[in-house]
C-alpha cells in the first residue's frame, strides 16, 4: 500500500510550485524596492534600495555649503537612516503581502519588522531541535510550529 496517493502528491507538488513562484517574486520585488527621504529643510534627498544600498544622493541648491562639517555629516547620517528605514518598511510590507499567498507557517505574514521576521524564521528551525539528545519533536499539525 502506498503511503501517499497520486492526488496528494499532485497537490503537494502544486503547492511547492506555488511557493517557489511566490518566493521568487519576493526576491524580485524586494530588489526593486526603493524609498526616497528628504531632510526637513529640503537640502538633501537620498534614495535607498530594498537592501539598504544608496541609489541616489542629491543636494538641492548650495545651502548645504553653509553647514559646518559636523552639521553636514549629521544631516547625511540622519537622512540616510530615514531612507533605509522607509525602504525596509516598504520591502517588509510587500513581502508580507506576498507571503499571505503561502501556506500558513507560523506568524511570518504578521511580522512588524525585519528583525521580528528573522527571529521567527530562526525560531522555526530551532524550536523543535532537541537540546538534550532526544529526537526532534514534529509539529503538532502541519504548519503549526511551536
Amino acid at each position: 500500500m502506498a503511503m501517499f496517493d497520486d492526488s496528494f502528491m499532485e497537490s503537494a507538488l502544486a503547492e511547492l510550485a506555488r511557493t517557489e513562484e511566490i518566493t521568487a517574486r519576493i526576491r524580485t520585488e524586494g530588489a526593486e524596492v526603493s524609498f526616497q527621504a528628504t531632510d526637513r529643510n529640503k537640502l538633501l534627498s537620498v534614495t535607498v534600495g530594498g537592501q539598504g544600498e544608496i541609489r541616489e544622493l542629491r543636494f538641492r541648491g548650495d545651502a548645504y555649503r553653509e553647514l559646518a562639517p559636523a552639521e553636514l555629516a549629521d544631516l547625511l547620517v540622519k537622512t540616510f537612516e530615514q531612507a533605509r528605514q522607509g525602504a525596509r518598511a516598504r520591502a517588509l510590507a510587500g513581502m508580507q503581502e506576498l507571503m499571505r499567498g503561502l501556506p500558513p507557517i507560523g506568524r511570518l505574514a504578521d511580522m512588524a519588522s525585519i528583525d521580528e521576521l528573522v527571529d521567527e524564521l530562526t525560531g522555526m528551525f530551532v524550536r523543535n531541535m532537541p537540546d538534550d539528545g532526544q529526537p526532534p519533536v514534529p509539529p503538532a499539525e502541519p504548519g503549526a510550529w511551536r
